[in-house]
């Protein structure tokens, strides 16, 4: 039997093991069932078990009828289902090729196609190539194609040099001026050789005017609207193309029109005026002679009237101040700078990475929001659901702010900061630095929208904020400005921007300023301008004497409001005005190291800062003072209090951030400018990308206002602190002269404190420096500089040996004290 089924399974061509078992009907049902469809597949299992995985095997099986293999081989066609697919074609090389690369092939063509057309324009014999080609562009734009060829030229170099910090930008607006002007061109030409539209067609065809383009365009103008309309049409089109093109106003068109001409009509009419020279031989010219008032001016917009003459208090020599300030124009002393190009896909893929890692420590999130700015990239995060014991929870913010230092390993990343939460936001924010950095410049804050908007002369113009955005703020609102920051960390770059900002919309009239510059390289260059009331202070002994005069400057100021009531320094000029009275110009004092101070005289320092900064706003006195030390003994709590709006730098640790900010994050900052901003009504500290000024645009404005001075003293110095010198004619009193304090200006009991001095050390029996600084509350050199003074005056004798204590020499009326 067992070989009669040998036989049997031989013929239908299925292979059985000796041990095949009878008693299986549904293994031989399934064989047979193989064996039909076209795949030989032997049956070999004997026991129940891998009847039972025969079974299942079955399931899986195609019920379609698979065509044979032709080498009849069944195993062969499976091998042949299981290949993997054949790789997808590859990209060609163009495609393959960055878009930086593809932009600079695409200048490259353009500005040979523009040279080619230009060249073959020039030439009076061409190629049938190049014969074509005018002629197609002859058509189409006439005698235009000369600025076709020059537009293609100009936009291929420009995509060539796009990067260069010089080249101008190419903004949407100044395209669409550019196109509009062509168009207007185009069509002014083709009027002009065209007065009928029979001859505009034929124009046309020969190639004359502005071609298909400009007929086309010129009479469209006349079946519209006639004639004499489209003239009238084709004069405010070309304005307006104008403006966009060239970014500027039409007041400023028609001012540099009406000026141009105006110095052509007088040239040749008039010589040249003599140049101005000294009247004194005698005076240094690096030492100007001090005068009797400031140059003053009337309000007046972009320009404003000055008073014709101020007399030099020592020499009575009258120096003639500009009849007129003149507002320097931002473009002629800024300059632009070409911002980077911006990879989306590697943005993306910071994004996917962020993810990536934040899931790897069972913190999942959700990239929600990106904002690029200059310098950091912001990415919004929203925490995602995790499984608990307890249920679906949401990922903890502070696990998010754990891992800072885990996602700038993975970003490759010198340091990232973490906000969270971004405020008013749903998300967490994690600022990435960019691959490259972008410079923002103070022309491009500026220039914009934002800063254009506001009409308050104090408007200061701080950078931009992640997403990219301007940061404008007003000094009025501050009213006090606290800049800390390490070396190199960009706290000088800031205070130069600010006041680069301020004289580029003030005048002399509307902004007076003192700055205070112990280390003589950051401020020194603002020597010469009409706004300084002095010389900028060096010598850190004369400091806190600027300061006093800063604070009698408020009373006063105080005074002169009660007498009209007035609240505060925009009522007292508003009567002013109404009333013809002279108005009071802001003033700005800024203190480029506030560490030096706090070191020679720190209690006078901290109570004159405080005062000022309490009571100096309705005044019109403002403070900027900058540090780069923000340790508690410089920036102390009175100091800080007073000062609620402050500006953060890159700073050595966290105390550091804490002391300036009262909070962490300054640590963390990546310096070059990068700089959290505290408003005084905002709730947390934005980060900005500080603007940048150059040395080069900062000496172009120095010049600009010191050739409006001319010959007069660009300082207001005034003889009030010396006795019998009447105060300036403006009313104001002026700040110590530009010498060691208390020299030159009276006798040696000039200080104000000499009275009080004179009676402690006869009541006390004994002087010292050490108990004047005590008793008064005052600096060491201050107090040296007393007791010289009561040495010359034989009050006190000559130090012991020792000890320095000083015997009393003349107890005046009074008798000595009585001797234990």
């Amino acid at each position: 039997m067992v070989h009669l089924i040998r036989v049997i399974a031989s013929v239908l061509g299925m292979p059985l093991c000796s041990n095949y078992n009878m008693d299986r009907p549904a293994e031989r049902r399934s064989a047979a069932r193989k064996k039909y469809n076209g795949i030989s597949m032997p049956v070999t299992r004997s026991s129940r078990r891998s009847t039972s995985r025969s079974r299942r095997a079955k399931t899986v099986l195609p019920k379609k009828p698979v065509a044979p293999a032709r080498t009849g081989a069944g195993g062969a066609s499976a091998r042949r289902r299981a290949m993997p697919p054949s790789p997808p074609p590859q990209p060609s090389w163009f495609a393959r090729l960055s878009p930086e690369r593809k932009i600079d092939i695409l200048g490259v063509v353009l500005a040979l196609l523009g040279l080619i057309t230009l060249l073959s324009l020039a030439s009076t014999s061409r190629s049938p190539l190049l014969n074509g080609w005018i002629a197609f562009w002859h058509k189409v734009f006439g005698w235009g194609t000369v600025l076709f060829g020059l537009a293609l030229l100009l936009s291929g170099l420009w995509l060539v040099a796009r990067h260069v910090e010089r080249l101008p930008r190419l903004s949407t607006e100044r395209l669409t001026g550019l196109a509009l002007l062509l168009l207007n061109l185009l069509t002014i030409l083709h009027g002009l050789i065209a007065a009928s539209p029979e001859a505009a067609r034929a124009a046309a065809q020969a190639g004359q005017g502005g071609g298909y383009l400009g007929s086309f365009i010129l009479q469209g103008l006349w079946l519209g609207v006639g004639k004499a309309a489209s003239s009238v049409i084709l004069l405010c089109w070309f304005l307006i193309a104008l403006v966009l093109t060239l970014d500027i106003s039409l007041q400023e068109m028609f001012d540099w029109v009406a000026t141009t001409v105006q110095r052509l009509s007088q040239r040749g009419k008039r010589p040249a005026p003599a140049p101005l020279s000294p009247s004194s031989p005698g005076v240094a010219p690096s030492m100007p002679a001090p005068v009797s008032s400031p140059l003053t001016a009337r309000e007046g917009g972009k320009t404003a009237p000055v008073a014709p003459t101020a007399v030099s208090i020592k020499t009575g020599v009258s120096a003639t101040p500009p009849t007129t300030w003149t507002l320097p124009k931002v473009s002629a002393i800024l300059d632009l700078a070409s911002a980077p190009a911006i990879s989306e896909e590697f943005v993306a893929q910071r994004a996917r990475i962020i993810e990536e890692t934040l899931a790897a420590f069972n913190a999942p999130c959700q990239v929600v929001e990106i904002s690029r700015g200059p310098v950091i990239t912001l990415f919004g995060v929203e925490p995602l659901f995790i499984e608990t014991r307890s249920g679906r929870t949401r990922v903890r913010v502070s696990k998010i702010v754990s891992l800072a230092d885990d996602l700038a390993l993975a970003l490759a990343a010198p340091r990232i900061r973490i906000q969270a939460p971004v405020p008013g936001q749903g998300y967490v924010g994690i600022e990435v630095p960019n691959e490259e950095m972008a410079l923002v410049t103070l022309r491009e804050v500026v220039e914009s929208e934002v800063f254009q908007r506001g009409r308050t002369p104090l408007r200061l113009a701080l950078g931009k904020d992640v997403a990219g955005h301007p940061a404008v703020t007003n000094l009025e609102t501050l009213p006090h400005l606290l800049i800390a920051g390490t070396t190199g960390s960009g706290k000088s770059v800031c205070v130069n921007a600010i006041l680069s900002c301020l004289l580029l919309h003030n005048t002399p009239d509307d902004l007076r300023l003192i700055l205070v510059d112990p280390k003589r390289v950051e401020l020194s260059g603002y020597n010469g301008v009409p706004h300084l009331l002095a010389p900028v202070v060096v010598e850190i002994e004369r400091v806190v004497g600027a300061l006093q005069w800063t604070t009698r400057e408020m009373e006063n100021r105080y005074y002169k409001f009660a007498e009209v009531g007035a609240r505060n320094i925009a009522d007292y000029n508003a009567r002013m005005a109404a009333q013809g009275g002279k108005k009071l110009p802001f003033l700005l004092v800024v203190i480029d190291e506030l560490a030096d101070l706090m070191m020679v005289a720190p209690d006078e320092t901290e109570r004159t800062i405080t005062r000022l900064a309490q009571l100096a706003r309705a005044t019109g006195i403002h403070l900027i003072i900058a540090t780069q030390r923000p340790s508690v003994d410089v920036v102390t709590g009175l100091i800080k209090a007073n000062f609620p709006a402050r500006i953060a730098f890159a700073v050595a640790s966290n105390t550091d951030s804490r002391v300036i900010l009262d909070q962490p994050g300054a640590e963390r900052l990546l310096g070059r400018g990068d700089m959290l901003f505290q408003a005084p009504d905002a709730p947390a500290p934005i980060r900005l990308q500080g603007v940048f000024v150059s040395d080069a645009e900062i000496q172009r404005l120095v010049d600009f206002w010191k050739q409006q001075a001319g010959a007069a003293s660009p300082y207001a110095i005034a003889a009030s602190a010396a006795p019998g010198v009447e105060e300036a004619a403006s009313g104001e009193s002026a700040p110590l002269r530009q010498l060691p304090m208390f020299e030159s200006i009276g006798p040696s009991e000039g200080d104000p404190l000499y009275d009080e001095a004179v009676a402690l050390v006869r009541q006390a029996g004994r002087c010292s420096v050490s108990m004047l600084q005590r008793r008064l509350r005052i600096g060491y050199t201050r107090a040296a500089r007393l007791v010289d003074a009561l040495e010359e005056k034989g009050i006190v004798g000559p130090p012991e040996a020792g000890s320095g204590v000083r015997a009393v020499l003349d107890y005046g009326p009074a008798a000595p004290p009585a001797e234990d």
